[in-house]
């Protein structure tokens, strides 16, 4: 069963089984396959597990079923409608009491399955009531809007017991989303993506965590590139120039956000994709990473150990590069450095910081105000690293599973 004590799964690929004894009479099998999914799918995003429905198998670690009154060979029985809506075991089967209501996520009366199913695979996993307004697992079921999310205090009970999610990207970057406020102010909006294979996640930056819900399939979100392994981002953002470009191989694709797609002409007649180096002359190709410095007003193109600057108001490669990255990006201590192959270089507008990430790791290059502090520190230096889930919460590998379910 993959359990290593009294307290957790041993291992990280748990699989679960509605019982064929055991379905509802009030939804359909499909739409009770559907919401445990979800529900399993809610946990899987905050904690590195992944949960398979398994229809055939022995080794099953969750058995799921519905009954009334003394119920599945059950020990302890239902009370029918009112107190007791489900129960659970640690580490071990959960049943739903079919006297009560349950109802699909998008209707509003009835008792929701999706949060109770939630609330008692929590217990499954090992975890105790949560006495929290808001938390999932605190001992009373309180209706609330359609959509909810799991509380801090749940992924911080969850996290203590399985960790926390620890991961590669292909590539990092912040999205620039512009908006009007209801008295005609233009404001700016700033969320972070990360892009793994073919999925990506949006990090809200706002509330420090992922997006619910993600990751998603980049082919569904983003129009027009190419739908898995995007090698680099680039944002050119000046008083004159607004363009965004994605990297991947030999080519570029330039992207409309007024569309939400990409380009296949733009205004000056360019067609995409083109070859990197015929709208960038001088850049390499392909890439691992790039990003746009507005301090000099360089693209800084990197590829296996080095770095390249291309000048954009000059349309070329500056003169004296390549160079070695660790030459233009030194080391704080010289004993952690990045060195090379790096996966993603981006500038973030919320910590106003440079970050290169490599593997699971990100090194925040020293800021100008920092330098003013203290004058020791190297220009364009690079802090020690430090690990990416330690900055940014819950990026997690999740499994593709059901996430619209009909009521």
């Amino acid at each position: 069963m993959g359990r290593v004590d009294s307290k957790r799964f041993s291992r990280n690929t748990l699989k679960w089984r509605l019982m064929g004894e055991g379905y509802s009479m009030q939804l359909t099998i499909e739409q009770q396959r559907g919401i445990l999914a979800l529900a399993f799918r809610m946990w899987s995003e905050v904690v590195p597990l992944q949960f398979e429905e398994d229809l055939t198998g022995d080794d099953i670690d969750i058995r799921i079923g519905f009954g009334t009154g003394q119920h599945l060979g059950c020990s302890q029985a239902f009370d029918g409608v009112g107190q007791q809506f489900a129960h659970a075991w640690y580490l071990g089967d959960i049943h739903f009491d079919d006297d009560e209501h349950f109802v699909g996520p998008s209707s509003e009366h009835g008792i929701s399955l999706l949060k109770v199913a939630v609330h008692e695979i929590g217990h499954a996993l090992g975890l105790t009531h949560i006495n929290r307004q808001g938390s999932v697992m605190q001992p009373n079921y309180i209706p609330q809007e359609r959509h909810f999310e799991l509380d801090l205090e749940d992924r911080k009970a969850a996290q203590e017991k399985y960790g926390s999610c620890d991961t590669s990207f292909s590539t990092v970057f912040d999205w620039v989303r512009k908006e009007r406020t209801p008295q005609g102010d233009l404001v700016y909006r700033f969320n972070t993506y990360f892009f793994k294979t073919s999925w990506y996640w949006m990090y809200e930056n706002k509330s420090n965590r992922t997006r619910f819900g993600d990751p998603l399939p980049i082919k569904g979100g983003w129009h027009g590139i190419p739908e898995k392994d995007i090698d680099a981002y680039v944002h050119i953002w000046t008083w004159t120039t607004d363009a965004q470009y994605f990297f991947k191989g030999t080519l570029v694709w330039r992207y409309d956000p007024d569309k939400d797609k990409a380009f296949t002409e733009d205004w000056k007649k360019i067609k995409y994709p083109q070859p990197i180096q015929q709208v960038f002359p001088g850049a390499p190709s392909p890439v691992d990473a790039a990003f746009f410095s507005k301090k000099d007003r360089f693209i800084y193109f990197f590829r296996g150990n080095n770095v390249t600057a291309f000048n954009i108001d000059e349309n070329k490669k500056v003169e004296s590069y390549p160079k070695s990255i660790i030459d233009v990006f030194p080391p704080v201590d010289s004993r952690d450095h990045p060195l090379g192959n790096i996966d993603a270089v981006y500038f973030s507008y919320t910590y106003q910081a440079i970050f290169f990430i490599k593997e699971r790791y990100y090194w925040k290059m020293v800021s100008d105000q920092e330098r003013l502090k203290n004058s020791s520190l190297p220009l364009n230096g690079l802090w020690p690293r430090r690990k990416i889930n330690s900055n940014w919460f819950d990026i997690c590998d999740v499994h593709p599973s059901v996430l619209f379910i009909k009521n």
